[in-house]
C-alpha cells in the first residue's frame, strides 16, 4: 500500500490519495446535448481507482513504457515501447494472461510493435519494421498475418472483426484509408483539412482514431484545430466541432547535425510548433465518442469530453484524477489507464463514482 501511494503522490493533482476499492459502479452516457456549447460542462463525479501495477525489479512482467491500450471482451493489451513487448491482463483483476515479445520475422512474430488493435475477441499488433499487422485472438493464439501498405507511416489504426483496418497515416494527403485482411487498399482519401495544411509537414496533421469502429464508421481527431470528423466506409465525411476549439500548427523547421566527418555531415530535421495539441487521444463506447483533451484554458492533460456520435453533439465532460499516457475503456464503460513513474509504471482502473475524493479516501481497502 505505501508503494502504491508513493507512486500516484508525484501525479494525482488532489490534496487526498485515493485508496484501492473495488465494486466498482458504471457511467452513464445517455445524457441531453448542449444546445450551443461554449464552455465545458462537469459531471459532479469523481473516479474510483484500482491500480495494477506491473514493475519492481522481482516483476517477471514489468512494464517499462506503456504507451498504448486497447480492450477485448476478456483482456486489457498494454504496449510497451519500453520492452517492445505487448502485454495482455485479464480484464476483472489485471492478472497477466499472456506477454508476447518480439522475436523475429517469423509467422506469430514482431520486431518493431508500434501500434495495437483489438475486436471483440481478436487483437492485432503493427510491426512497423515489417510493415505487416499479426492478429492473435484474446488468448495469445496466433491466427494470421497481413501486410499493410506503407506500414511504417501508420499514425494510428482501428480493427475490424474480420480482420478490415482503418488506418490514419502521416500527413494529410492520402491519409485516411481501409485495408482488407489481404494487404489490398479498399479505399484511401485525404483529411479534410484547410488547403494551407495539406502539403504541411506531417507533425500538423496528426490525429487519433478511436478504438470502436466496428460498425465501419472511422472517427478521426486531430491533434490541432477545432474540428473532429466521422468518416464512413465510402469516405464520406462529417465535421463537428470541438467543445474548447484549438488552433492549427504552425510547424518550424530545424536542421540538427547527427554526425560529421570530413567527408560527410549526416542532420536530421526536427519539427517544433508554439501551439500546444487540443486533444490527447478518442475512444468510442455504443453512440458516445469520447475525448481526450489536451492543451485546454482549465486543467490541462486532466480530462475528457464526451460527444454523441450520430450528430456530434457535446454532452459533458469529466475531470481525471491525473495525467495518462493512454487511455481505453471496457465494455462496461469503465476507463483504463497507463501511468508511467520513475520506478514503477501501471495500470488503472477508473470508474466514475457519486463520492468526493475526501469520501473516497475514507473508505477503507478490500482485500
Amino acid at each position: 500500500m505505501l508503494n502504491v501511494r508513493r507512486l500516484f503522490q508525484s501525479a494525482l493533482r488532489i490534496s487526498t490519495v485515493l485508496s484501492l476499492v473495488a465494486g466498482l459502479c458504471q457511467p452513464t452516457l445517455a445524457l441531453q446535448a448542449q444546445a450551443k456549447p461554449t464552455v465545458r460542462q462537469f459531471r459532479t463525479d469523481s473516479f474510483y481507482i484500482r491500480e495494477w501495477i506491473r514493475g519492481g525489479v522481482k516483476e517477471p512482467d514489468v512494464l517499462v513504457e506503456p504507451r498504448e491500450i486497447a480492450v477485448t471482451q476478456n483482456a486489457v493489451i498494454v504496449l510497451d515501447a519500453g520492452t517492445r513487448e505487448v502485454h495482455a491482463l485479464d480484464l476483472r483483476n489485471g492478472r497477466t494472461r499472456f506477454v508476447l515479445k518480439a522475436t523475429g520475422e517469423g509467422p506469430g512474430e514482431f520486431k518493431r510493435p508500434t501500434h495495437i488493435a483489438t475486436t471483440t475477441h481478436l487483437v492485432g499488433v503493427l510491426d512497423q519494421a515489417t510493415s505487416r499487422i499479426t492478429v492473435y485472438s484474446d488468448s495469445g493464439r496466433y491466427l494470421w498475418t497481413t501486410t499493410v501498405p506503407d506500414g511504417s507511416s501508420v499514425e494510428a489504426m482501428c480493427m475490424l472483426p474480420r480482420g478490415v483496418l482503418r488506418v490514419k497515416y502521416a500527413g494529410a494527403v492520402s491519409a485516411l484509408a481501409t485495408i482488407d485482411s489481404t494487404g489490398r487498399i479498399l479505399w484511401r482519401s485525404s483529411l479534410p483539412t484547410k488547403p494551407e495544411l495539406q502539403k504541411a509537414p506531417t507533425f500538423a496533421n496528426s490525429a487519433f482514431l478511436a478504438d470502436g469502429c466496428a460498425e465501419g464508421v472511422m472517427t478521426v481527431a486531430p491533434s490541432f484545430g477545432a474540428s473532429w470528423y466521422r468518416v464512413t466506409m465510402r469516405g464520406a465525411t462529417r465535421r463537428f466541432s470541438y467543445v474548447e476549439a484549438g488552433r492549427d500548427a504552425v510547424i518550424t523547421l530545424k536542421k540538427q547535425t547527427v554526425d560529421q566527418t570530413p567527408a560527410a555531415k549526416a542532420e536530421r530535421i526536427i519539427q517544433t510548433t508554439g501551439v500546444d495539441a487540443i486533444t490527447r487521444g478518442a475512444m468510442q463506447r455504443g453512440d458516445t465518442i469520447i475525448v481526450e483533451a489536451g492543451a485546454t484554458k482549465r486543467l490541462p492533460y486532466e480530462l475528457i469530453d464526451y460527444y454523441r456520435a450520430s450528430d456530434g453533439a457535446y454532452l459533458y465532460s469529466r475531470h481525471l484524477p491525473f495525467t495518462p499516457s493512454a487511455l481505453a475503456i471496457t465494455p462496461d464503460g469503465q476507463l483504463l489507464a497507463a501511468f508511467i513513474g520513475n520506478e514503477t509504471s501501471s495500470i488503472v482502473q477508473l470508474s466514475t463514482t457519486t463520492l468526493t475524493p475526501r469520501e473516497i479516501a475514507k473508505l477503507k481497502s478490500r482485500k
